[in-house]
């Protein structure tokens, strides 16, 4: 069901080295209200979530941190009608704009990745069904508050980005200036981050944290052993 789009993501990231924790999926209704658009579930399912570019990122679903804590769908639900409502409210004021609609309102931004410069990749849940969602960023780089509407899902949406594809990539993907930074470091496509049960998977690779700075091997930052040869 995810479909070729996923398809082509797959094959753009290659295999993973690793298996992630199963979310799941089966709570979601309940939890969040809505079941999620089959190829994330599918990209969640093989690679749990992930850095991209070593800037941006895909989450996932995860269990509590602590018990008595809220986790899985429901922090999920809780941080995106607190904070990060909040967020785009403040940024709707600031522009003097009219509000966004903020999940679980009618229409409203569902995040589902994020950048190191608070630029949000949502799902505008228009509709009852899922699978036509189509990508709204909130917030990305100079777009002044308005929302970029990307007419495509979320596998599309990301292989368009890591291919190049994307007319506001630099800013999603924080790639610096080098007349002002210098010559860019050499990044990898991807690297694992987390998964359902919390396990951070990059850190046997020496990823310890979003930023690609932390992978102790920069000079192989092409050569990604977390995926499968």
């Amino acid at each position: 069901m995810a479909g070729a789009a996923w398809e082509r993501l797959r094959a753009i990231m290659g295999e993973p080295a690793y298996t992630p924790a199963q979310v799941p999926w089966e709570l979601a209704p309940a939890e969040l209200g809505v079941q999620l658009p089959s190829d994330y579930r599918a990209f969640i399912d093989l690679y749990g979530a992930v850095n991209l570019n070593g800037e941006w990122g895909v989450s996932s679903p995860a269990q509590a941190i602590d018990p008595g804590l809220p986790g899985g769908f429901v922090l999920w639900q809780t941080k995106t009608d607190g904070e990060f409502r909040g967020q785009v409210r403040c940024e709707d004021e600031f522009w003097d704009q009219e509000y966004t609609p903020i999940f679980p309102d009618p229409g409203g931004l569902l995040p589902w990745g994020s950048n190191s410069n608070h630029a949000y990749c949502c799902w505008l849940t228009t509709g009852p069904n899922p699978e036509q969602w189509p990508v709204a960023i909130f917030d990305c780089g100079g777009l002044d508050g308005k929302l970029d509407l990307y007419d495509g899902g979320f596998a599309q949406f990301v292989a368009t980005v890591l291919t190049g594809g994307y007319a506001h990539e630099d800013e999603l993907r924080v790639i610096p200036d080098p007349e002002d930074w210098g010559p860019a470091r050499r990044r990898p496509l991807w690297t694992p981050a987390y998964d359902w049960d919390r396990t951070r998977w990059g850190e046997q690779w020496g990823v310890a944290s979003w930023f690609v700075e932390s992978w102790n091997d920069p000079a192989g930052a092409l050569s990604m052993p977390w995926v499968r040869r």
